[in-house]
């Protein structure tokens, strides 16, 4: 079985959950409902709360998902699913939000990661929400004396600071992952390593010092000490040897970041062959097909149609100028192919390369955007790309186990992706060389290269890219990616960027 499979089989974990009573307090009101804790977090129930606050909600099912009505927005969310939509009731737009960790539903009902869905909520509301714990008994006690008020409150203050930043360790099979998570928005955090020690320092956040200090006696991660200084605190992970990089990710506004430790075995080539790193094999996916159109555009521009033809013309150019070079196609005519599928084709070709090619889109009545884009697989840093990435995964729609992807939500998706660092400076080299390429060559607009996370990236373990060649729902974009001319320059434009990376891995891989 190949090792994507194996770390996407280990990567999951089985939580426990424990239900217990939380105090909410908004404005003047205060409301309790039931909510329960998982891997340290707080979920709380969505119809409860909606039914506290007197709002609107529903459950569509044509779309599988809850629409709470708020005065000015109403928030829509789907179980099981990291990506939240809030609606302007007044003009009907719409923003994707995806929150680091997914919904979750329990007994049929459907739960929001409080930690992180309390910002939107606040939004939503138009005010500042808190929460505590509480025991079933609340005790209702007298107000206090203005002065006690005061004292208590200052009091409040510094537990609050003290205890702002918590710290979690939690081992996986293909490394380390470190959670840290502040009850505030914090500054720009700066990491550094040295000495196999890993230095993060966060600004305005004080932390009790003996709480986060613990050493450990498995893992990657051997011991974390912590040490408040007069403009913030300042965090060590001290690291075994048996480790090959890590990775610093902010997961959501300043409150959460994530460090992945790479575990050696997974990034080290086992095979000691240099014939086996030949770059002898490239996969070419062409996005959507069949019963799956993909995006539909201007002038009935069909996202599907566009993708396989510029897959076809890539292959053919790839035989005339790349003759020791074998093109593998996920699809060579229009009928449908499972995202996991497309994965599998490659790692069972032993690809070297995974070009995956789609046109993009962008919502209707909103026809300004246009021009090329290159994602690498990793968690989507901005809403456009996260929004791009949900649009690309709705082929599991038409899939007949969609349940298979519900394993990638959440921070399992980074620690997949953690099983692509070894080829990961491959895929950076890639895209760069692509857009490089698209922006000497096209008449196209240079939108840069991106992140996202795309399902189907994921199942393939070599370097690999997803390419938006322009967009449908632009006029120009559309006429240009419609044409004979267009669609060539696009394949002529990747494959000299396969020629000149072809020519940079052959010399890297000479060299090891």
């Amino acid at each position: 079985m190949r090792i994507i499979l194996f770390l996407l089989l280990f990567s999951l974990e089985i939580f426990s959950q424990q239900f217990y009573q939380l105090l909410i307090k908004h404005e003047a009101k205060e409301i309790i409902v039931e909510a329960f804790s998982k891997n340290g977090l707080t979920f709380l129930p969505v119809e409860s709360f909606s039914k506290a606050l007197q709002l609107n909600y529903k459950f569509n099912n044509a779309s599988q998902q809850f629409e709470i009505t708020f005065p000015q927005y109403v928030l829509k969310v789907r179980p099981r699913n990291s990506f939240v939509v809030l609606q302007m009731k007044k003009d009907k737009t719409e923003k994707v939000v995806q929150l680091p960790v997914s919904t979750v539903s329990v007994k049929n009902k459907l739960y929001l990661p409080l930690e992180y869905a309390q910002s939107r909520l606040e939004k939503c509301i138009g005010s500042e929400i808190s929460y505590i714990r509480v025991e079933k008994e609340i005790v209702k006690r007298q107000p206090p004396a203005p002065e006690e008020k005061k004292e208590n409150e200052e009091k409040e203050i510094t537990e609050h600071e003290l205890s702002a930043l918590s710290v979690s360790v939690s081992e996986k099979a293909n490394g380390t992952l470190v959670k840290l998570i502040s009850a505030k928005k914090v500054g720009k955090v700066t990491h550094t390593i040295s000495d196999d020690i890993i230095k993060i320092t966060f600004p305005a956040v004080f932390v009790d010092e003996k709480k986060v200090e613990e050493t450990f006696s498995k893992g990657l991660v051997k011991e974390i000490k912590a040490e408040n200084t007069e403009t913030g605190c300042d965090l060590f992970l001290s690291l075994r040897k048996n480790y090959s990089a890590y990775e610093f990710i902010e997961e959501f506004l300043g409150k959460q970041f994530l460090v992945t430790i790479h575990n050696k075995k997974f990034t080290a080539n086992t095979d000691t062959k240099k014939e086996k790193w030949n770059f002898d094999v490239i996969v070419i996916d062409a996005g959507h097909g069949g019963k799956d159109y993909g995006a539909i555009g201007v002038n009935n521009t069909v996202e599907k149609e566009i993708n396989l033809a510029v897959a076809l013309k890539v292959g053919k150019l790839v035989k005339e100028n790349l003759k020791d070079v074998k093109v593998v196609y996920t699809r060579s005519d229009d009928h449908f192919v499972e995202l996991y599928k497309r994965g599998k084709i490659a790692n069972e070709n032993e690809g070297k390369l995974f070009i995956s090619i789609h046109c993009n889109a962008a919502p209707k009545k909103k026809r300004d955007p246009n021009g090329f884009e290159v994602y690498l697989l990793r968690p989507g840093r901005t809403e456009e790309a996260i929004g791009i990435a949900e649009r690309e995964n709705k082929v599991i729609e038409y899939e007949e186990d969609p349940k298979r992807y519900q394993k990638l939500t959440d921070e399992n998706f980074i620690l997949v992706s953690m099983a692509h660092s070894s080829s990961m400076k491959y895929s950076e080299k890639f895209a760069d060389m692509v857009h490089r390429q698209f922006e000497q060559n096209l008449s196209l607009t240079p939108r840069g290269v991106k992140q996202a996370g795309f399902y189907v990236l994921v199942g393939a373990s070599m370097p690999s890219v997803l390419i938006e060649t322009g967009y449908v729902s632009n006029p120009q974009d559309a006429a240009f990616l419609r044409s004979e001319k267009g669609q060539l320059q696009i394949a002529q434009s990747i494959v000299s960027s396969i020629k000149s990376f072809k020519t940079y891995y052959d010399r890297v891989i000479g060299s090891e």
